[in-house]
């Protein structure tokens, strides 16, 4: 081993061989360039999600329409954008601008189910409980 480094020191300039070494040795560590799913993204943002660090979980799903704006997931985490303004962050207005950015852009792709519950949630944001007819079980509903 000695002997091959010598005769690398020889061939390579002395200012050069340390990055000959260490540039391999750090693409090793990060993972060989590795670049994360969409699916393990996801499941990596409802990780921060379940860990109530919503911060990191919103900065992921925002992630995820950048580097996927086409694939399933990305319709589902600009939703999830909105989830967890709305609900854990309490940050209406940003809750409000996530699932209208989910509608333009998600809306055709997304199963209408996705598309029905963002519609509701910006009808009820900031509602109190008792003030959402569905959920008050001491109101009749109107058919």
């Amino acid at each position: 081993m000695l002997c091959y480094y010598r005769r690398m020191s020889q061939m390579i300039p002395r200012w050069l061989l340390p990055v000959v070494v260490i540039v391999p040795l750090l693409f090793l560590w990060t993972g060989c360039g590795k670049k994360m799913t969409a699916d393990e993204m996801f499941a990596k943002a409802n990780k921060f999600q379940e860990e109530r660090n919503f911060k990191e979980a919103v900065h992921t799903y925002e992630d995820i329409t950048i580097k996927y704006p086409k694939s399933e997931f990305a319709a589902k985490a600009q939703f999830m954008i909105g989830f967890v303004y709305a609900n854990e962050i309490k940050d209406l207005e940003k809750a409000r601008k996530a699932y209208n950015r989910f509608l333009e852009k998600y809306s055709d792709l997304s199963d209408s189910g996705m598309v029905s519950s963002a519609r509701w949630e910006l009808a009820n944001l900031g509602k109190d409980i008792n003030e959402i007819d569905i959920l008050n079980p001491g109101v009749e509903l109107q058919e």
